[in-house]
């Protein structure tokens, strides 16, 4: 039997005891948060190994569309999203730390074989692409909830009127893979 308790996962142990002529029931609960496979971050999703993203349009992401300004990383954030032209909304994310700016990121929300994908493409500051020519970081959709858009490791969520959180997977510099959380609010233009 498995359960999960805050972020770390838990497999509940049964072992038997015999003492005597009598059999006991011992469990034990077992943290396996320092196991490689199997963890789970709180607020981000995968899809499963050969899952399929669910059937979705680019209305459902039109919430998104706005100029956000927040924290994240330690450091000021801001994204700006373009309401939906056709079947994709255009924006793109800016970081910046006390020495300036940190990174920039060009993000396109698209349909895709009927589903979304929320694509990025990083730059450095002084425009110098992070990923190859022609490639990009993809997160396609895992699911669509009220408020909410989860793509695989990155979770896009309406947590008030005037406010969003992004929660995206990465790598941390001892390798391991943390959750990181930015929260924006909506800008005046």
């Amino acid at each position: 039997v498995s359960c999960r308790l805050g972020m770390a996962p838990f497999v509940f142990v049964y072992i038997y005891i015999r003492e005597g002529d009598r059999m006991r029931v011992a469990i034990f609960a077992v943290v396996l948060a320092l196991i490689p496979f199997g963890a789970r971050a709180d607020e981000t999703r995968s899809l499963p190994p050969g899952g399929a993203s669910p059937n979705a349009s680019i209305a459902v992401a039109a919430w998104v569309a706005g100029h956000w300004v927040g924290e994240g990383f330690g450091a000021a954030v801001e994204e700006v999203m373009s309401p939906a032209a056709g079947n994709a909304m255009i924006g793109h994310f800016s970081m910046t730390g006390k020495d300036g700016p940190a990174f920039y990121e060009i993000v396109l929300i698209r349909e895709e074989r009927g589903s979304l994908v929320y694509r990025v493409k990083h730059f450095h500051p002084d425009l110098k692409a992070w990923e190859d020519k022609d490639k990009t970081v993809d997160f396609p959709l895992v699911a669509v909830e009220r408020e909410a858009l989860y793509f695989d490791g990155l979770t896009v969520k309406r947590t008030g009127p005037d406010e969003v959180t992004h929660w995206v997977r990465v790598k941390g510099k001892d390798g391991k893979i943390e959750e990181a959380k930015l929260v924006y609010r909506r800008a005046g233009m």
